[in-house]
């Protein structure tokens, strides 16, 4: 049987007389047939979605901000414009989606030129903050083996190393893309007359629900770049779905501690080199060659820059704050950083500069136990992304509430969100949206998991969603309607996949931190320790273990 996708589920009980399609639990419905489809993203998730929907003979619309498919495996030197974004407007934009201080015209559709310095802006400042280079870097490589970071329908290379690189992966999602006719140079309509499925270097603003119609209205914006006429074609206009799957992602928008002085130090020049990165400007580590090197955060992010710039920065400090939780993910991480790393304490505040134009190194740096650091050359904000759910709108959480385990919004499970590792997932979750918007499935009646409190809800979610027993209920609950409905069958992945996991979780991870000691104790950090992973191993599943990004920083 041959593994496929899923994703999002309803369930349906059809009143021919009426067209309200019920579902359980109870309380949810969606009022007509769903025939025509949105998906937000062309990463991995938002791919398998499309593919299964369009398979499932659904019209569908693929939207992706960027001018190519794979989301955050884009690699790209293009940058985000630095000293507008995320800086000088960090307050402003800490609470908002990546890019959305543009306004939306008032009466769409509309369509705008623009020219070199309009509204102060070059085109390229124009054109990044538009679809915002992903944060990937070139020598990035995964911390999972290819066997746990692999799409359907083409595989790796038997020779591919098991250690991808970010290059590698982009490759191989651009491959899932051409196959499934949705890359950024495809037309693939249903019919001559039928929209094209794929609009790539076009970002969805907003996401509203018309409760007259029962539909989704989505307001976009597509830029294009006209080298001819050096100038840039701006387009908003609306788009109307029966519904919707959000596969954006849980990390959309980089994260701006909340540090005071940190938007003074931004400003710090050096000619045309700025002091102070998130790590979404970070591409090349040789830049970094006989510097001192502040890495404020310790996820997985700031371990492996660390990793990089390494074998080229003079000194290496860390700065990172006592854990809320998840202290064994953050042990991983810790783990990971190259042995000549300073750790030191959480930053209090940045002293304000005397200039901007003669760095920072003689800035001051004072840490929350009374230290001063002084001396610093560069400093990389690996403080991570933060998600900003189109829908709802007030939704502060990281992971939506009111969400069933198959990814569907309880209060209208016409909106999908695509949850968890797509690579490990995205078979069942996207084949699962298909199977319940066809009526080929029922939505499982089992209730929703909703913790007490966030960090509650977070470390649920994450056993949840990355375990051998997520999968297991997916293929129960698809075959199960497959049986009593027609569609293929599906099944878990190879029993070898998960011993190669296994096997590359003790070679990799504790080759690679041999040396280190039972324990590390790091002065101010609130007696904060660092394990060997095999202790974290031991009875835990391999896919919690090693797969996650762990969002402390």
């Amino acid at each position: 049987m041959k593994v496929s996708l899923v994703l999002l589920s309803l369930a349906i009980s059809v009143s021919a007389q009426q067209h309200v399609f019920e579902t359980e639990p109870p309380g949810t419905a969606f009022h007509h047939p769903i025939r025509r489809v949105a998906v937000v993203g062309a990463g991995p998730a938002g791919l398998q979605a499309a593919a299964n929907l369009i398979e499932h003979n659904f019209t569908v619309r693929l939207f992706e901000r960027a001018p190519h498919p794979g989301g955050n495996w884009i690699y790209s030197e293009e940058t985000p414009v630095r000293e507008s974004y995320p800086y000088a407007y960090a307050n402003k934009l800490r609470d908002e989606p990546a890019g959305h201080a543009a306004e939306i015209p008032a009466q769409l559709p509309v369509t705008r030129y623009y020219s070199e310095g309009d509204n102060g802006l070059t085109l390229d400042e124009r054109w990044t903050e538009h679809w915002q280079p992903r944060p990937v870097w070139d020598s990035l490589h995964t911390n999972s083996p290819k066997v746990s970071t692999e799409l359907p329908d083409v595989q790796y290379a038997p020779d591919t190393p098991w250690v991808l690189s970010t290059h590698t992966i982009q490759r191989h999602v651009r491959s899932f893309a051409s196959h499934h006719c949705l890359n950024s140079n495809d037309y693939c309509p249903a019919s001559v007359s039928a929209p094209p499925v794929t609009a790539y270097s076009t970002r969805v603003e907003k996401v509203e629900k018309d409760d007259s119609t029962h539909t989704w209205v989505l307001t976009l914006r597509r830029l294009e770049r006209l080298y001819e006429s050096d100038r840039i074609l701006a387009e908003w206009w609306t788009e109307t779905f029966d519904a919707v799957v959000l596969a954006a992602g849980p990390y959309t928008a980089p994260h701006v501690p909340e540090i005071d002085g940190i938007v003074n130090w931004s400003k710090a020049k050096v000619g045309a080199q700025y002091s102070m990165y998130h790590s979404q400007t970070y591409r090349h580590p040789e830049r970094y060659a006989d510097k001192t090197v502040l890495i404020v955060g310790a996820s997985v992010s700031a371990s492996e820059i660390a990793r990089d710039i390494g074998p080229f920065a003079s000194r290496i400090i860390a700065s990172i704050r006592p854990p809320k939780d998840s202290t064994e993910m953050r042990q991983r991480s810790l783990l990971r950083f190259p042995n000549i790393t300073e750790f030191v304490p959480e930053i209090a505040f940045f002293e304000p500069l005397e200039k901007h134009n003669e760095g920072i190194r003689n800035g001051k740096i004072h840490l929350i136990n009374g230290t001063v650091l002084q001396g610093i050359d560069e400093i990389i904000l690996a403080t991570g992304y933060r998600s900003h759910p189109l829908y709802p709108h007030n939704s502060t959480s990281r992971v939506p509430e009111k969400i069933h385990w198959t990814g569907h919004y309880i209060p209208d499970p016409t909106l999908a969100y695509t949850l968890g590792r797509p690579w490990v997932l995205g078979r069942y979750q996207s084949y699962g949206f298909a199977k319940v918007w066809a009526g080929t499935a029922r939505l499982p009646s089992e209730e929703v998991k909703l913790p007490p409190t966030p960090d509650d809800r977070r470390r649920n979610w994450r056993s949840m969603w990355l375990g051998e027993a997520i999968i297991r209920r997916y293929v129960s609950w698809l075959n199960g309607a497959s049986l009593e409905h027609g569609g293929r069958f599906v099944e878990p992945p190879p029993i070898e996949n998960v011993e190669l996991l296994n096997y590359y979780a003790v070679v990799h991870f504790l080759n690679i931190n041999r040396d280190c000691q039972t324990t590390m104790d790091l002065d101010g950090l609130g007696g904060l320790g660092i394990s060997t992973l095999a202790n974290q191993l031991t009875g835990k599943d391999p896919w919690d273990a090693l797969v996650f990004e762990d969002d402390d920083w």
